[in-house]
């Protein structure tokens, strides 16, 4: 009986030391249950970091696993995307050394999605506007795209590059 791939995912390390090379690359292998050769590349903001993109499928559930051995290690700056094939729903991973484990659900567009227990929790808890806005922005995970986004950018830099020279 062979095992289908129900789950597909994406994990993305923006930056790591390199020190942790070996550690991190053994916590993807004990999630995956394999043995993976990783593509790890310079992050150019960073010279003493490396950072690595990699895309998987497995018969299980593994994102929350591996999101939580990667946040053991304060100095990575991750996301980790997982899809049921079947359902089509998603969860979302992402985490910086400042503001610790993101957490969400996504839908199939890749949009974060709340449900009715995060919003009722997020009404009863904003007594004011302020408050709103802020707990809002924090379920939906803007400060943790704020502090990716410049590592996103350097490791896509490349690719911009050459698609704004040929086009």
């Amino acid at each position: 009986m062979s095992k289908s791939s129900n789950y597909a995912g994406r994990i993305l390390i923006y930056s790591a030391p390199t020190a942790l090379q070996e550690h991190i690359t053994w916590a993807i292998e004990q999630a995956l249950g394999q043995v993976v050769k990783l593509p790890w590349q310079n992050q150019p903001l960073n010279p003493a970091a490396k950072a690595l993109q990699l895309e998987y499928k497995h018969h299980m559930p593994i994102a929350a696993k591996l999101a939580t051995a990667l946040k053991a290690w304060h100095y990575i700056r991750f996301e980790i995307r997982e899809v049921n094939k079947n359902t089509q729903d998603g969860t979302y991973y992402r985490a910086t050394p400042d503001l610790g484990l993101h957490q969400a659900h996504l839908a199939s567009n890749g949009d974060v999605v709340l449900n009715e227990n995060q919003v009722t929790s997020i009404l009863k808890n904003s007594f004011s506007y302020e408050k709103l806005q802020v707990n809002l922005e924090n379920a939906l995970g803007i400060n943790w795209d704020l502090e990716l986004e410049p590592y996103r950018l350097a490791l896509a830099g490349p690719v911009l590059n050459t698609v704004s020279k040929s086009g």
